[in-house]
């Protein structure tokens, strides 16, 4: 989503996840880019750890209803933005990249400081620390941001943030389709998403 163009296109497709009953990673609960065996946190990337007894402390993008594309990973390395190399993967935000299950995880932000966008806030949208431009029903600062961008999101708290939601911008093109309840695109099967990307 700039900052907004990085974080969009991280975050574009996990914007889907459900809030549940799950809390965000607290400050300093992070690992190196480990995999573990033999105990109970694993962990591939720099995030925080996963538990094997009762999974991951955040919403992962398998953990909600609807099906939509998902870089899919190896190493954390595979889920960087184009133009990252040096910088990607790191163990601070934006670059604090993740492969989890096999499946890229946007980075989590831990305080308002990580946002790098103008205006730009750490709240939580579907279970996950997420920056955003939060707005108060006005499209005006979103658009001025990104042209793609209105007043449409809402956040896990109830407030308004500057979201593309995939009717307004038209996105999805001919092969996923819009979700209206929750402005993502959503596909069908893996067929429809690009290479290195399932449908989960």
């Amino acid at each position: 989503m700039r900052e907004v163009a990085i974080v969009a296109g991280l975050t574009l497709s996990l914007s889907s996840a459900c809030a549940e009953d799950r809390q965000p990673p607290a400050d300093g609960d992070t690992t190196d880019a480990t995999t573990s065996t033999g105990s109970d946190s694993t962990s591939t990337g720099s995030g925080p750890a996963t538990d094997a007894s009762t999974g991951p402390s955040w919403p992962l993008p398998t953990d909600d209803d609807l099906l939509t594309c998902v870089r899919t990973c190896e190493l954390p390395s595979d889920c960087c933005p184009p133009g990252s190399q040096g910088e990607c993967p790191s163990s601070s935000y934006p670059y604090d990249i993740m492969c989890i299950e096999g499946l890229c995880l946007a980075p989590l932000c831990l305080a308002d400081t990580d946002c790098l966008g103008e205006g730009e806030v750490c709240r939580e949208v579907g279970g996950l620390p997420s920056c955003v431009l939060t707005c108060d029903g006005d499209d005006a600062p979103c658009m001025a941001a990104d042209p793609s961008l209105t007043c449409s999101g809402s956040t896990d708290a109830g407030e308004g943030y500057c979201f593309a939601h995939c009717a307004q911008r038209g996105s999805c093109g001919i092969q996923l389709t819009c979700d209206e309840a929750s402005g993502v695109c959503v596909c069908a099967g893996a067929g429809q998403c690009q290479t290195d990307w399932s449908c989960v």
